[in-house]
């Protein structure tokens, strides 16, 4: 039972009471909400400091929230530097292998998680639906204070999701029997098998080390802490992981896994809030007080200690050009301070985040744009201001820097730009706009995950025994800063950078340099590795090894008893809503007789106005799509013909809370189809230049004055590099991103084979977009004048287009709408370009009629992208396998039950056999309804591409052997009824914040798709039967015209190559 014993307010006489573990409660349905702060006791089960009201009449702190949507969320987090993430291989009360992947198959949640950061890992689950809620709490809590893993019987999970020695497989499949493991490496006692790392977390950190910048962040903040604990990376670098040994990780968790060095905070409606506490409470309490768990995990602050700065020089790994010679380009440089050796105080923090949105918040800010003016290097990194550990850092540079000589003009251009701006300040309009951009994000709150985001804010002071009250409430803060400006102007932060940057020694310069032999040379190292430390194994260890793996495979091919299985908890069909989710919104063509659509969504918003105003852009030529991610940049960037882009970003900083350009392509259903679920043909389309932008009711009229310019008076001819600035940032980011993100690409790249609409999606997005953006650039520097004029003339084009192709959609509460509209009425009438007699061509209906761009990008379809298996080559210590084909054809209809066997298969054999078994950190199923288009792909993949491809062919029979041998029937169709409530959990996703809310209302509206459709679809899932299940195991074994695309490296292609004589045409990334 959950007692009341005291009241008490953030801060005030929380240390005169004997507190083992600290809880935050946020609760919803208050109209008056505050957040306090309450110690668990052990002498009473808890007590309760926090309802969001007022304590005798007084408001104690305020909290934005915006859009309050109720999300039930607990998380508890633990303090220190701790990495496991193994807790949720099963459990006392929850013993089978995977409750946590039971949860991914059949849960509601909108968030479940385990993350680990330098000092803290945290594990948090939210659902909006009670009963799924109070499961995964259950399951939560019981994993991380009563783990199989730390117990005898979880002997496995560290070999399975930390790493393992397996032995290495040339040519077959690792789905090898354990006989047949067994009895050819007993053999081998002079001639021993070759042994491989595998490990799920191996595998994630061997994917993470092969990104440039987070392997550069990794070896800063070990330079930056020698004293510290953040010296040491949490995420375990993998030469280092091999080392750590059973006893290790059991003695690890038994010593810091405790209630007196946690952090549990939750979120919900008050009975959920009860609730919560009162079953954390029953694990916690007959646990005791250990206070060594936290005295040995408290972080120390690290010392300003370098007499100079420290200038340190690594290699990262780039892949060679296609002549097989050395890169002389992609040097990176980052330069990264120390800030703070003691708390902030509240004013000072904001002062740092409103001095990282003056030093680099918009291409115009100066250290930003002296560097990308320099054309020393492509983009900048270092993400400026970090702030969410105990101490806080400033970290800027630059990456794709043109070579050695350069990366030192880099260094002096960073010191040389802090030293001016400590002379000349910031002008009043710069401050102006910092100042209201910061402070309109903070009004304006987050997303639907509200209990999330205040969770994860707060632990930002609350882990390091601070006032967790800080990291929310800043009216203060920003009040006493808005005074400290208004007294000494500029000068606040002329002095912080001279404090903490110009004169602070303590920073560590890093420079990367790119070899093209790195890659070879780490998979050499960990072969070295491997080889000494299986030479130095007795015949005992080695055959206990060879045993273990073994009696580990069998283990995961084994199917757990009917009684584990039940011991996860599950919801049943009748804890569903069957009814889907809808969004308002209320449609006006013509509106105020101006030729635009008037949409409308009546949400709540706190006040803020959210815009939108959608121009076609059809009439376009399709050879002119390449030059569309150039005019946005322009329109996001440029200035005006009176105005430089400094200072007309600088103004729409002050009055608002952003404006952007942005391409929307969306395929739209044909006339007739609203309430059907078929293949869309794809060659119907929407194709819109969106403004959008967002301000408070009073602001409006400013808002769409700013729209007005950005679309009548943007100054290209001006602009030659601002633009190139941009389109380098872009291409260079989205190089990096081929590498971090392979699986996007590849999955991508693949539909892009089989429908028109999906082609052009790669070509503006995927790595065909590669090709095109160097050619742009290119074209910019051959001749600006011709390309600016082309710009300007697309421009025109767009702007004097048919009012019929235009929309303007609004989104806010009734009345800051009902207070827009006179704003809008006159934007419409009387400020977009009149016709003068010539008016354009009435936009096409795109339901009814091909959109123009189909045939010409059609053909070229045809002729430069067939169907074939492809190899994108890149820098990686993993790859990203895809496969992928058509399963239906256009205009077939299609079942929600798709949906239903598709989330099967990414939590069933995906996840069992790919992830668990074969050790790579991601492997999922997608299937479009809207495409006909399934693929399979891999996330961190530490296998050879063929060997996962094998997998994949395995994988409809996998589901054909479920429903033959009444895998999925059985107790009363429990495993399909798991899917199809883990299927309805993704349909309805988290709750919305007003901005999506409204946009996800509007994208269903264009495309044409009724809600008659969205519950036809959410019934069928319901409704799925084995059937179902067989009929797309079917298809997937009928694949048509099924390909593959891989991110790999050079080697692992080669060792396909070897090893199955599949060679495939390449396409190479060079970053």
């Amino acid at each position: 039972m959950v007692r009341l014993r005291m009241w008490l307010p953030v801060g005030q006489g929380v240390n005169m009471i004997p507190s083992r573990i600290r809880c935050l409660v946020w609760l919803f349905g208050q109209s008056r909400r505050v957040l306090l702060e309450c110690p668990i006791f052990w002498s009473v089960s808890v007590a309760l400091l926090c309802p969001f009201y007022t304590l005798s009449g007084e408001h104690v702190h305020r909290v934005q929230l915006h859009l309050l949507i109720h999300h039930n969320f607990v998380s508890i987090s633990f303090h220190g530097f701790q990495t496991i993430d193994s807790v949720l291989c099963g459990s006392k009360k929850y013993p089978s292998r995977d409750p946590f992947a039971h949860l991914l198959k059949g849960s509601l949640q909108t968030f479940l998680n385990a993350m680990t950061y330098p000092d803290r890992t945290v594990y948090p689950v939210a659902s909006r639906n009670r009963a799924d809620f109070r499961n995964l709490m259950d399951v939560y809590l019981d994993a991380v204070f009563h783990p199989r893993a730390v117990e005898e019987e979880g002997w496995w999970v560290l070999l399975q999701e930390g790493w393992r020695y397996d032995v290495a497989d040339d040519n077959s499949s690792s789905e090898t029997s354990e006989e047949g493991v067994e009895g050819e490496e007993r053999t081998l006692a002079d001639n021993r098998a070759k042994f491989e790392y595998k490990g799920v977390v191996f595998s994630e950190m061997k994917g993470a080390y092969s990104d440039p910048e987070g392997y550069l962040d990794r070896i800063t903040q070990s330079l930056l802490f020698p004293d510290s604990p953040y010296f040491y990376d949490s995420g375990g670098d993998p030469a280092v992981i091999p080392t750590l040994s059973r006893d290790e990780f059991v003695q690890f968790y038994k010593k810091y896994y405790h209630p007196t060095n946690a952090r549990l905070f939750v979120a919900g409606d008050e009975v959920d809030v009860y609730h919560a506490l009162s079953r954390a409470d029953s694990y916690m309490t007959p646990m005791g007080y250990n206070p060594d768990s936290r005295k040995d995990s408290v972080i120390v602050y690290q010392q300003r200690t370098f007499k100079k700065p420290l200038s340190e020089r690594k290699p990262f790994a780039v892949a060679s050009t296609e002549s097989g010679e050395e890169s002389s380009q992609g040097f990176m440089l980052c330069i990264t301070w120390l800030l703070n050796t003691q708390p902030f105080t509240p004013m000072m923090e904001l002062a740092w985040v409103v001095l990282d949105s003056l030093l680099l918040g918009k291409p115009s800010s100066p250290l930003r744009k002296a560097l990308e003016d320099s054309n020393l290097g492509e983009e900048t990194i270092g993400g400026g201001v970090d702030d969410e550990l105990l101490q806080s850092t400033f970290a800027i540079g630059m990456k794709g820097i043109k070579s050695r000589e350069d990366v030192s003009s880099v260094e002096d251009l960073i010191m040389d730009t802090l030293h001016q701006l400590d002379n000349v300040g910031f002008t009043d309009d710069e401050i102006a706009s910092s100042m209201n951009t910061i402070e309109f994000r903070l009004r304006e709150g987050g997303g639907g995950l509200r209990g999330m985001e205040i969770f994860l804010a707060s632990l930002s002071k609350w882990n390091y025994d601070l006032d967790p009250a800080d990291a929310l409430v800043y009216e203060d803060a920003l009040k006493s800063l808005k005074d400290e400006i208004s007294r000494t102007g500029s000068n606040t932060f002329q002095q912080m950078i001279r404090d903490f940057l110009i004169t602070n020694n303590h920073r560590v310069v890093l420079e990367l340099y790119p070899s093209t032999t790195l890659e070879a040379d780490q998979l050499k190292d960990e072969e070295i590795q491997i080889s000494r430390a299986t030479s130095r194994m007795s015949d005992e260890e080695y055959q206990r090894i060879i045993d273990e793996n073994a009696k580990l495979k069998q283990l995961q091919e084994s199917e757990e008893s009917p009684e584990v299985i039940a011991t996860n908890p599950s919801l049943s069909i009748s804890d569903i809503d069957s009814q889907s989710i809808e969004y308002p919104i209320s449609v006006e063509e013509d509106a105020f007789k101006s030729g635009v659509s008037l949409i409308t969504h009546s949400v709540s918003s706190s006040g803020i106005l959210y815009v939108h105003f959608g121009l076609d852009i059809s009439m376009l030529p399709y050879e002119d799509v390449v030059m569309l991610p150039a005019l946005v940049s322009l329109l996001n960037e440029a200035g005006t013909s009176q105005l430089s882009d400094a200072q007309f970003r600088n103004y729409i900083g002050k009055v608002t809370g952003g404006v952007g350009a942005s391409l929307e392509i969306i395929t739209v259903k044909p006339t007739g189809w609203d309430d059907d679920a078929k293949v869309l043909p794809g060659v119907n389309m929407l194709s819109l230049l969106m403004i959008s932008g967002k301000c408070t009711s009073d602001k409006s009229q400013e808002l769409f004055s700013i729209f007005e310019t950005i679309l009548t008076d943007i100054n290209i001819q001006e602009s030659k590099s601002i633009l190139q600035n941009s389109l380098k940032s872009s291409l260079s980011s989205k190089k990096s991103s081929v590498a971090s993100r392979g699986h996007s690409f590849a999955d991508r790249r693949i539909r892009g084979r089989y429908s028109v609409r999906n082609f052009i999606d790669e070509k503006m997005h995927g790595v065909t977009s590669l090709q095109d953006e160097a050619a742009i650039l290119d074209s910019i520097e051959a001749d600006w004048t011709t390309f600016a004029l082309r710009l300007e003339n697309i421009m025109k084009a767009v702007v004097s287009g048919n009012r019929s192709g235009m929309l303007l959609d609004l989104t806010g509460d009734a009345s800051v709408i009902e207070d827009a509209i006179e704003s809008a009425e006159d934007f419409l009438v009387n400020k977009l370009p009149l016709d003068l007699g010539n008016p354009a061509p009435p936009t096409p209906d795109f339901r009814s009629v091909e959109h123009p761009w189909i045939a010409a990008a059609r053909l070229e379809m045809i002729n430069s992208d067939p169907v074939q298996d492809e190899g994108i080559v890149v820098s990686t210590q993993v790859a990203y396998v895809g496969e992928g084909g058509l399963l239906y054809g256009s205009g077939d209809e299609v079942n929600g039950s798709t949906s239903v066997v598709s989330h099967y298969l990414t939590t069933g054999y995906m996840w069992d056999v790919i992830r668990a078994k074969n050790g790579a950190y991601g492997a999922y199923s997608h299937f479009s309804n809207t495409d006909g288009v399934a693929t399979l792909y891999t996330y961190r993949d530490p296998n050879t591409p063929d060997t996962t491809l094998g997998l994949f062919h395995a994988a409809a029979d996998a589901i054909l052997n479920d429903a033959s041998t009444e895998t999925l029937t059985r107790n009363d169709n429990a495993a399909i009824t798991t899917a199809v409530i883990g299927t309805i959990g993704s349909l309805d996703g988290s709750a919305l914040s007003a901005q999506d809310a409204g946009y996800v209302a509007l994208i269903r509206y264009l495309r044409g798709e009724s809600s008659v459709a969205r519950q036809r679809w959410r019934n069928q899932v319901l409704s799925t039967k084995v059937e179902d299940f067989v009929d797309y195991a079917n298809r997937m074994k009928s694949w048509k015209n099924p390909s593959q695309a891989i991110v790999a490296s050079e080697s692992a292609f080669s060792e396909m190559k070897a090893r199955v004589g599949v060679e495939l045409p390449l396409f190479r990334v060079q970053r």
